[in-house]
């Protein structure tokens, strides 16, 4: 228990979409999830889909029903998650629904639960955790639930986020919200700088050449830059990595030597650390820090922000900032996005998974997510339609660019936050200390030392 709960704390800060677990409605699915160790003691048994899924006890009969709902959300987050189990409940009479919020140590908390086989019938889960989850037989797999009477259709969601929910051919999460990645820019100093508006379908060469021309200097100091990059953060540098045709682990999350330093992932960094190094596209962390709290595509100080959407609705309410949105460059091996994700697990040990699964049913659902995603985006494609999400020039490329996500590291290993996302980080945070290193010699090193710690991590 003290390993594994060491594990999620540690590799927050090293993996996923964010650093301190915490998603909200106004996140837009900034999960920080985390992928982990072993050893939690002993996990629920899994057991399978209730054999009567989608049977007529699903929270609509007369029989009293006492559902728990487990959440690291405070704020806006949970008011609006209390407000779709009000909604259902005037429905469903003989449902009580509580939520239980736990912002500061989530992940210790329904640990603490699971081991204690007394976790939430419901509980959120981060992207990188869904795997770990899993394997310990902690979640209920919703396969069966899903083809049943009670059923959904998986056609009404979109196919790709609500893949992060499905290992092994089966599912064992529903999606709560999310965000990919896209690249905002400014209209004006594009136009000032007499540099054509990026299209969709560009290439990172062409990425590299907009954002050089939109970059000036007085000097030695540079007084503007083409884009503020992600700096160390992996998640959203992998559609980098992947369009070049490179990865970080094997497919079946058993190797990372030969992934991590092979010929497509060296070039696609090579080509990162130039946008910084050898160009300075992008302010260094020095020049980040110099403007502390300051946005600075906001600002007029970058050209453009690759990131994800927390920042649009803020960007639509200044008049100051006229701006657009472009799907992501696209690699000599295509096209590639990758998410942000937080979802719902239905616990393998809840007393009442049939209710459990009508809620959970409707909280993914467009009833529950029509409240969810006005602040989020929502896999529930009806929804987005329904809410001007697809429309939205703010929000359109994003959703463009869905089908083009592609696996993270944390969903095909649950360890890979302990060994390969580990040592990556590590060649990461040197690449943006300023001075340029070997990318190459450093990543084989990564990749060996990643191996190691794979195979310890899987023998605790």
């Amino acid at each position: 228990m003290a390993f594994l709960a060491l594990g999620i704390t540690a590799s927050m800060a090293l993996s996923g979409c964010g650093s301190d677990g915490n998603s909200g409605a106004n996140g837009g699915g900034n999960s920080g999830g985390t992928s982990n160790t072993a050893n939690a003691g002993d996990a629920a048994s899994n057991g399978g889909a209730n054999a009567n899924a989608g049977a007529a006890d699903n929270g609509g009969g007369d029989k009293k029903v006492e559902l728990r709902i487990g959440t690291w959300e405070g704020g806006d987050g949970l008011k609006i998650q209390q407000q779709i189990a009000d909604n259902y409940k005037k429905t469903h009479g003989n449902v009580s629904i509580s939520i239980e919020s736990v912002p500061d140590q989530y992940g210790t908390k329904i640990l603490t639960q699971i081991a204690a086989g007394q976790a939430p019938d419901i509980f959120q889960i981060g992207d990188g955790d869904v795997s770990m989850f899993m394997k310990k037989g902690a979640l209920e797999d919703l396969t069966t639930y899903i083809g049943g009477a009670n059923g959904i259709n998986t056609g009404d969601y979109y196919q790709s986020v609500l893949d992060v929910g499905k290992l092994d051919g089966k599912y064992y999460t529903m999606p709560k919200d999310y965000s990919d990645i896209a690249i905002f820019y400014n209209k004006k100093m594009f136009d000032d700088a007499g540099v054509a508006y990026p299209q969709a379908g560009w290439t990172w060469d062409q990425f590299y050449d907009t954002a050089k021309k939109l970059t000036k200097k007085d000097g030695d100091k540079y007084t503007q830059w083409g884009v503020s990059l992600p700096g160390s953060w992996i998640r959203a540098i992998l559609p980098l990595i992947q369009s070049y045709g490179g990865g970080v682990i094997s497919p079946d999350g058993e190797k990372i030597d030969g992934y991590m330093n092979s010929d497509g992932t060296v070039k696609a960094l090579e080509l990162y650390q130039d946008m910084y190094q050898k160009d300075h596209i992008s302010p260094s962390n020095t020049d980040s820090e110099a403007f502390k709290g300051v946005d600075l595509f906001a600002a007029g100080k970058v050209a453009m922000n690759m990131t994800g959407r927390w920042p649009a609705e803020d960007y639509k309410k200044n008049a100051d900032l006229q701006f657009g949105v472009v799907q992501m460059p696209v690699g000599p091996a295509g096209a590639a996005n990758t998410i942000c994700y937080s979802g719902y697990g239905l616990y393998s040990k809840s007393k009442n998974k049939d209710a459990a699964w009508d809620y959970l049913k409707y909280l993914t659902g467009p009833e529950g997510q029509e409240l969810m995603a006005q602040h989020a985006f929502t896999a529930v494609k009806s929804t987005a339609e329904k809410l001007g999400q697809t429309n939205d020039p703010a929000l359109k490329a994003f959703l463009d660019d869905v089908p083009n996500i592609k696996d993270f590291p944390e969903k095909i290993s649950p360890f890979f936050g302990v060994s390969g996302g580990k040592s990556l980080q590590t060649v990461m945070d040197k690449m943006m200390l300023g001075k340029p290193i070997d990318v190459k010699k450093e990543l084989d090193a990564a990749a060996k030392q990643g191996d190691a710690d794979l195979q310890t991590a899987k023998n605790e």
